[in-house]
């Protein structure tokens, strides 16, 4: 025998050659369908319309034979020859109706129930689209945004350096500089305009989530220590008499797991930051082990400006500036601290702040997981942390 055709779940649908109605009683008792008919039935025994069509002749047989007896007080062999007759062709045509009856009710339903797969389907299809077409349209959406934010940051952010370079080009022109102060200037120009593109890359290379991480075992303490001294040469450090210095910890700061040059880029963005906006008093780095000591915490902390509370909302979108940071940092990009969090994130780590308001001292702060073993090379997964960890404090 062959199998029935399955639905979805593995059941026998209706119509398979090996289908059993469990409604009905004489085809669970006999576990098997006695009518080729049965195969497309769903009806319980008793709704059985061959069952029926029984009842009916066996009414029909007995009411004939009584009519008989009644009318000739007796029972002819042909009273009985004609009634057995007219059953068996009653039978033969309500057999022939009943099962087409029954198959046109299969018919009716499975083209039901396609039409309502059909309809599901199509529905299902339509909101994919629809859902498609809406994320489309939000990604238009937010690269229009982008383009809008690009050429207004361009236009401030390029302006400024070329007018620094065409203006130490006309001062040496009129002889007004000599010519190593001018080139000084043209250089801090360049310098400048580099930098605001490689800001806008990484931005945009960050916004599709396209920057890899070379993440590898890394003795983080060296890079601190390093980009604190350096720090201490800014012209603007030296002019504030600030003091940047790195707050030696009870522990042996462990080795981490993270993509050294990059985050190198996040300490020396976040050191800079805390320079332009410190007037006076000092900026420090401090290390803290966090996430059940699977994580290493760095805070870059500092006595500046503090942060305002409608300043918090946007401290991490891109091109977004405090109010009043222009004044004190006119070349900012806006994309310093939108990078800093892609690549902290990147890395499997978190970045926040903690800031007890404006006017008042501030600390930024980041994680990133210690090394543990992990792979990079034959692209093992790196171990991260299994518990979220919250650095956002208040």
């Amino acid at each position: 025998m062959k199998e029935g055709v399955k639905n979805k779940s593995g059941q026998k649908e209706v119509g398979g050659c090996s289908y059993l109605n469990k409604n009905c009683w004489l085809v669970k008792n006999l576990n098997y369908p006695p009518y080729k008919r049965c195969q497309y039935c769903e009806f319980n025994f008793r709704n059985c319309l061959f069952l029926q069509y029984q009842i009916i002749s066996l009414i029909l047989i007995l009411l004939s034979f009584t009519l008989f007896v009644l009318i000739e007080k007796r029972l002819s062999l042909l009273a009985i020859i004609t009634v057995f007759a007219l059953v068996i062709v009653y039978g033969y045509f309500f057999n022939s109706s009943t099962e087409k009856i029954i198959k046109a009710n299969f018919s009716l339903k499975k083209a039901k129930d396609e039409l309502k797969e059909l309809t599901d389907n199509l529905e299902e299809k339509v909101n994919e689209q629809t859902q498609d077409i809406r994320e489309k349209s939000r990604y238009l959406q937010e690269l229009l945004n982008m383009k809008n934010d690009f050429l207004r940051v361009v236009n401030h952010q390029l302006n400024t350096p070329i007018s620094i370079v065409r203006g130490a080009f006309a001062m040496m022109e009129d002889k007004s500089w000599a010519t190593e102060r001018a080139l000084l200037n043209i250089k801090a120009g360049f310098e400048r305009m580099a930098q605001t593109v490689f800001d806008f890359w990484d931005a945009y290379e960050l916004e599709g989530e396209k920057m890899k991480m070379d993440q590898a075992k890394t003795d983080i303490a060296p890079v601190v220590e390093k980009l604190a001294e350096e720090k201490k040469k800014m012209k603007l450090a030296i002019d504030r008499k600030l003091k940047i210095f790195v707050e030696k910890p009870d522990f042996t700061v462990p080795l981490v797991w993270c993509d050294e040059k990059k985050i190198t880029h996040v300490i020396s963005n976040l050191l800079d930051n805390a320079v332009y906006y410190t007037r006076e008093g000092s900026v420090s780095a401090a290390y803290e082990l966090t996430g059940d000591r699977k994580f290493l915490k760095i805070k870059i902390k500092d006595t500046g400006v503090g942060v305002s509370k409608e300043n918090e909302k946007i401290l991490f979108q891109k091109f977004s500036r405090g109010i009043g940071a222009t004044s004190l940092r006119a070349d900012g990009s806006g994309l310093g601290l939108y990078i800093a969090k892609k690549i902290v994130e990147g890395n499997d780590g978190e970045i926040g702040f903690n800031s007890a308001g404006e006017g008042k001292c501030t600390t930024f702060s980041f994680t990133i997981p210690l090394y543990q073993g992990q792979k990079s090379a034959d692209g093992q997964q790196a171990v991260t942390a299994k518990n979220k960890i919250v650095i956002f404090e208040k």
